[in-house]
């Protein structure tokens, strides 16, 4: 038995299998690939962590990168976010929700109800871009900006209302997007972490044609047999290696790039600012019957207009100017406001609005470099750069006067601190007479309110009732007598020239000045002599503050010799602008010092007149000492005050707008200290011109943006498009603008 088992073969035991390596990527560290994606660039940052999740095991890519900064690239991907976002703020700590700092709505159509909704699910989110289509209602954002964003940081919205046929809704309905301003203006509160805003409205589109073209099925690269392919495909890999976020976010990133409807990706030609007027007209739908020019016939085919008004956003531009006067306006520093061919700049000069200015674009819109330009300029005292591209600043005469008008404009560049700060001193005199005027006819009110009080009791002390009243009566007609003189003598200073004897005494033409004079006179009562200044304000001219000044789209094709002449000439103005500053600081300066000596001569002589009647005194005594008390002459001001404006760096409390002081740094000078910055400027400006020094502003002659057509002075149309392939000057007001705005700014 025993020889037998030993003969049976032995049967080997089955092998093991080998153990399946680890891919080494699945080795990493989950720092290490946070590390990696914070590297990403924000507008990317979802589709790649949604990518990774599928290659990674569960739970490796931490869930803040899937949730930072949410796209919405098509319509469909709204409803999924919406539902999304419920479940997770049921969990704990609102789940994934809590992530969120970035919205954007790339998409240009799409129910505005949901996105409201998905707003609402939002509440901490600090970046908001907005495509706004011709789905959006004033409604909607009236809805959307009822309740504060505390921690709101920017908000960009474009706007494009233009359609291809005309309806009810944007015609005659009267839909314009002022109630949503006001809303902002109503129910936000000061929000010192709301910096940035955008308001672009996109140009209309040229000519008769639709402004876009729509990718058909006819026409599309892709054909339907692998466009089908491509989602199955895609729909069963998430299935299989995506993680418990990733199934959940994939439908709102990891679509097929054929499926979206954004700027990019949308199945239309060219955005619409840009399509060709002698291009080819794609067939329009044509009027349905349901717009506003109804026909009942296909024999009144012939008189349907061939084209229309294409909707406007704002109605009523003066809502901005009520937004930028409002308290959350009042930290707003980068603000781009483009609505084409519309006068912004009457609105931005209305004092008050928007206060903290740093960086204003107000490009495609009206500004002239002789009406509004230096009101602007003096109305912002720390604003920076300023970009006004395709707005007509020079009027159609920039090709032949293009130097001149250059050499103007830094002239009026630098001139506006010069401007601001007479216009400063002369507000703070008017309120200082103001002052000293209602202080002495408070002080006359007391003193005859006294005299009859006096008299009154007088007439009660002696019991004579009657000669009481007497003397009241005889106050009151003497203090009628003299208004009536006051009235008599303003009547006759408003009277100009020779009056002869054949004159008439009377006239049947106005006479606002009399009328004024006489009203003034009978309104104010007796004159009441004011007393002399004790205060003597100065006000020291502003430097300029301008860095970057861009003015694209003036004049087309120009060359690099020209747009040389154009700069030179440009800070030839500002030399000379800088002349006249510092020599209006010189003269300050002299009336500072001359007013100063005055107030201790005056000092002086009152010291002297104070020691001679304390001393012994000569002749009949207390009439002489009471004689010699006071100096001859008028009292100079004897408190000589000196301010400056403050530097864009310079924190200043922020003051009652109706303090003529608010905003003003009081200057303590030992000598003429203060005349350094000027000579400064001038200084750096002279080592510019030699070429050995880099320019105090930067000036941009190429077009960042298109802009509308306009007419010229001979009718001309002059179109608003071409020149945009130059070089821009190194830190321009555009290179600045594109690391602002969009996802660069993120």
């Amino acid at each position: 038995m025993q020889d037998a088992l030993l003969a049976t073969p032995l049967i080997p035991a089955a092998p093991t299998p080998p153990a399946i390596p680890i891919p080494l990527l699945h080795r990493l560290p989950p720092e290490l690939i946070d590390h990696l994606l914070d590297h990403i660039p924000p507008q990317l940052l979802q589709r790649t962590a949604l990518s990774l999740a599928q290659v990674f095991p569960p739970d490796t890519i931490s869930a803040r990168y899937v949730w930072k900064h949410l796209t919405v690239g098509r319509p469909g991907q709204l409803k999924p976010l919406w539902m999304k976002l419920k479940e997770e703020a049921r969990k704990g700590e609102r789940g994934g929700v809590r992530h969120v700092r970035t919205f954007c709505q790339e998409s240009w159509r799409g129910d505005a109800d949901i996105l409201n909704n998905v707003l609402r699910c939002l509440p901490d989110v600090r970046v908001l871009l907005l495509n706004i289509g011709t789905n959006f209602a004033p409604e909607h954002l009236e809805e959307m900006f009822e309740d504060p964003r505390p921690g709101i940081r920017r908000m960009e919205m474009r706007f494009r209302p233009y359609v291809e046929q005309a309806s009810y809704y944007q015609f005659l309905k009267g839909s314009y997007f002022d109630t949503a301003i006001e809303t902002l203006t109503r129910h936000w509160p000061e929000t010192p972490s709301f910096t940035h805003l955008s308001i672009v409205q996109d140009l209309p589109p040229r000519g008769t044609a639709p402004p876009t073209a729509v990718t058909t099925a006819a026409n599309s690269v892709v054909p339907s047999a692998v466009a089908s392919a491509v989602p199955s495909a895609m729909n069963s890999a998430l299935t299989t290696r995506v993680n418990s976020i990733a199934s959940a976010m994939a439908d709102l990133a990891l679509e097929s790039a054929s499926t979206s409807d954004t700027d990019d990706n949308s199945g239309r030609t060219t955005p619409p600012s840009s399509i060709e007027e002698n291009s080819i007209p794609v067939e329009t739908k044509g009027y349905t019957g349901h717009g506003p020019f109804p026909y009942l016939s296909e024999r009144m085919g012939i008189s349907r207009p061939k084209n229309f008004a294409q909707p406007i956003v704002f109605f009523d531009i003066k809502c901005i100017a009520v937004f930028g006067a409002s308290p959350v306006a009042a930290n707003l520093t980068h603000l781009r406001l483009r609505v084409p061919s519309r006068d912004l700049a009457q609105i931005l000069v209305v004092p008050g609005v928007f206060p903290s200015l740093r960086y204003l674009d107000i490009s495609t819109t009206n500004v002239r470099v002789d009406a509004v330009f230096s009101l602007l300029l003096r109305s912002h005292v720390r604003l920076e750069h300023l970009v006004l591209d395709r707005v007509n600043l020079f009027g159609f005469m920039a090709r032949d006067k293009g130097p001149e008008l250059c050499h103007e404009l830094g002239d009026k560049v630098v001139s506006a601190g010069l401007v601001r700060g007479k216009e400063r001193e002369r507000a703070i005199g008017a309120w200082e007479l103001a002052e000293r005027t209602r202080l002495a006819v408070a002080s006359a009110q007391r003193s005859r309110t006294r005299t009859s009080e006096g008299t009154d009791s007088e007439g009660d002390g002696d019991g004579s009732g009657s000669d009481g009243e007497a003397a009241r009566a005889a106050a009151r007609e003497a203090e009628a007598a003299e208004i009536e003189r006051q009235r008599q003598l303003a009547l006759s200073r408003a009277r100009r020239g020779h009056r002869s004897a054949a004159h008439s005494t009377f006239s049947l033409r106005d006479r606002p000045s009399r009328r004024g004079a006489a009203s003034a006179s009978i309104a104010t009562g007796p004159s009441v002599p004011v007393p002399p200044p004790d205060t003597l304000y100065l006000v020291l001219p502003a430097l300029p503050t301008i860095k970057t000044l861009c003015m694209g789209g003036e004049a087309h094709s120009l060359s690099a010799t020209r747009v040389r002449e154009w700069e030179e000439e440009f800070h030839a103005g500002w030399r000379d602008g800088l002349g006249k500053v510092l020599g209006w600081a010189q003269h300050i300066a002299e009336r500072y010092e001359r007013a100063l000596r005055k107030a201790d001569e005056w000092r002086a002589q009152e010291v002297k007149a104070s020691i001679k009647s304390n001393g012994p005194s000569k002749g009949k005594g207390k009439a002489s000492a009471s004689t010699s008390t006071k100096p001859a002459g008028t009292r100079p001001p004897t408190d000589i005050r000196l301010f400056r404006f403050p530097a864009p760096d310079e924190e200043t409390a922020r003051c009652h707008s109706s303090d003529p002081l608010a905003g003003l740094i009081e200057v303590f000078p030992q000598g003429r200290d203060y005349l350094d910055a000027y000579k400064f400027a001038v200084a750096d400006a002279e080592m510019h011109a030699n070429g050995q020094g880099p320019p105090a502003c930067v000036l941009c002659t190429v077009p960042d943006c298109e802009g509308p057509a306009r007419r010229g002075d001979e009718g001309a149309r002059l179109d608003g498009r071409g020149g945009m392939g130059g070089k821009h000057r190194e830190g321009c007001g555009h290179l600045l603008g594109r690391e602002i705005w969009g996802w660069n700014g993120v």
